[in-house]
Order: structure tokens, then sequence, then C-alpha cells
């Protein structure tokens, strides 16, 4: 069994001063890797409020398909210059 907990971490600064996010890869008692993304917004000096969503080893490859079509969605909205007039778009029909 490999090491328990973090086994990689990469920080994600946002345009917002008060928003960082964290892309933490983590394995479990089993040696299951899995991703986090969290969320972390500062709220006053020194309080900060953290949010987290989990993706499974089993997961990451649906995942990555799913970011893909959102990047290009986002480059194809940017280069036409109408981002906000389009409709919102579900590759499985989920929304």
């Amino acid at each position: 069994m490999g090491q328990r907990g973090e086994v990689f971490s990469w920080r994600v600064p946002s345009a917002n001063e008060g928003r960082t996010y964290f892309l933490n890869v983590k394995e479990n008692r089993m040696g299951d890797l899995y991703l986090t993304i969290v969320e972390s917004k500062k709220h006053g000096e020194s309080d900060f409020e953290r949010r987290q969503v989990m993706f499974f080893e089993e997961d990451i490859a649906e995942l990555r398909k799913g970011m893909e079509k959102v990047f290009e969605f986002i480059r194809e909205a940017r280069s036409s210059g109408s981002a906000g007039t389009r409709r919102r778009r579900s590759g499985d029909g989920t929304r």
C-alpha cells in the first residue's frame, strides 16, 4: 500500500482575491486514488469557507470528457462573442 492521504495537490488562484481552488489527489486506506476539488473562500480576516467535491478514480475519465466539452464550449462562445446569449446545453440531457 502506498502513502495514505494527499499524494498530489495543485493550487489554482482565482482572479477574485478572496477565492482559491485546490485540486487534490488523495489515497484511501485501500490504496484507491480519488480527486477532490476544493473551493476556499475568505470571509473576514482569518475565516475561510470551504466546499469540496470528490471524484473517484473510476469516474475520472468521464470527468475529463466533461471538462473538455466545457472548455470547448467556452472557447467557442468567447470567439463568437455570444456567450451571454447562448442557451444551456447538456451532453447527457440532465439539464
